[in-house]
């Protein structure tokens, strides 16, 4: 299946599952900033299917970024599901598209676990440290 296909289903898919109910927005904290030209989001908490509406946001907010390097830490991040590992993958192929380079930098085994299982590690270069990812 090419990113294109991908991408298209995770917009379908994210259409179809917004929430009817509230979220609870105190489960994911995120913060933006720029460093060395390099536009950065912090991830905390759970990345689940109540907060999918929340990534995916932030995920576009990310992709609209006036820099050409787009960092997500997601090294504070306590959980990732599935679904919200397979949002990157339609967002790295938006970020190709717009010439932005899209980086992760992880920290926890099963956060790093869910992107391998969802197929998504491989289309991401390993960071391990924020000073790497922003290559400083």
């Amino acid at each position: 299946m090419s990113l294109v296909t991908e991408h298209h289903i995770a917009e379908q898919l994210h259409q179809l599952a917004r929430p009817q109910h509230g979220r609870d927005i105190r489960r994911l904290s995120r913060q933006g900033s720029v460093h060395g030209g390099c536009a950065v989001a912090r991830v905390e908490g759970e990345l689940d299917a109540a907060l999918y509406d929340d990534f995916y946001d932030l995920l576009r907010e990310c992709l609209h970024a006036d820099r050409p390097i787009v960092v997500l830490d997601l090294r504070a991040a306590t959980f990732m599901s599935i679904r919200s590992a397979t949002l990157l993958v339609a967002a790295k192929a938006d970020a190709a598209a717009r010439g932005l380079d899209l980086r992760l930098v992880c920290g926890r085994k099963d956060v790093e676990r869910v992107l391998e299982v969802a197929g998504v590690r491989p289309l991401f270069r390993h960071y391990p440290t924020m000073r790497e990812a922003l290559g400083t």
